[in-house]
């Protein structure tokens, strides 16, 4: 996944007027840990998707796991949220701000597991995000830590079919997944609505979490969609959660492989 260090976000566009029927997201399913999975991330003039969306997925994931054990984890906790730029400062065969692979960083954590850390404003846990959204800044010294989990993956290429089942009962049995999707310079637009791309200029490969999914009717004509977040900001997209098309691959969603982890709690 390369670097989006250019984009700009322009002008929304808006879909004509739709229902939804949201048939599974995982922050009312562990409605404890709704807090934690709506932080929304921004990396800023970096291009470490690849790790925003590997940490945010494994602090959806710890939280999920605590809560099923009967156990709080209050957002206000700064060892609540895993740190981004461990995993973006440490990861092994990657390029930093330049590009990396959630596959990588998931087995980092396996490996070395992660410290925490909160995003460059709150600059709490032992590493916060050091890079400031707002300017270009260098990649961060590694300084790695540890504690273990346990991956997995739903593997590229799987038939569409199969890996809308497979993301669909991981995301159930445990929370957001980390997937892979195509960035087509239309995406920089999207506001609201089923994204579906418009254009065939690709930009980049993008990671981001997928959260849940639902269907969109509109005009009698229904949709199934993915629940996402990105890590541009509140101010791209629906506060920085986005809808795309489900099981038609789009932008290679489904085909580009998903990663995700069980921490240990």
């Amino acid at each position: 996944m390369e670097n989006l260090l250019w984009f700009k976000i322009r002008s929304k566009r808006s879909n004509p007027s739709c229902t939804y029927n949201i048939e599974f997201d995982a922050r009312k399913q562990w409605p404890q840990c709704a807090d934690i999975i709506n932080i929304i991330k921004n990396q800023g003039q970096c291009g470490d998707c690849w790790a925003v969306a590997s940490s945010s997925t494994f602090t959806d994931r710890y939280c999920i796991e605590r809560a099923k054990k009967g156990l709080k984890t209050p957002v206000s906790d700064p060892d609540n949220q895993s740190s981004d730029d461990e995993i973006l400062s440490c990861t092994p065969s990657t390029s930093g701000c330049n590009g990396g692979s959630p596959y990588y960083a998931w087995q980092y954590m396996q490996n070395s597991g992660v410290v925490s850390g909160s995003n460059f404003e709150q600059k709490t846990g032992c590493k916060p995000y050091s890079i400031d959204p707002a300017t270009p800044g260098p990649n961060p010294k590694p300084q790695c830590v540890s504690t273990f989990i346990s991956t997995g993956q739903i593997w590229p290429d799987m038939a569409v079919s199969e890996a809308v089942n497979t993301m669909k009962a991981e995301i159930q049995a445990s929370g957001p997944i980390t997937g892979i999707m195509d960035v087509y310079d239309d995406f920089f637009h999207y506001g609201e609505g089923v994204y579906k791309r418009t254009t065939d200029k690709k930009v980049s490969g993008h990671g981001i979490r997928i959260i849940g999914w639902g269907t969109q009717t509109c005009s009698g004509k229904v949709q199934p969609f993915w629940i996402a977040i990105n890590s541009w900001g509140k101010e791209w997209g629906m506060n920085g959660v986005f809808m795309i098309a489900q099981g038609s691959d789009e932008c290679k969603i489904e085909t580009l492989g998903a990663f995700f982890g069980t921490p240990k709690v």
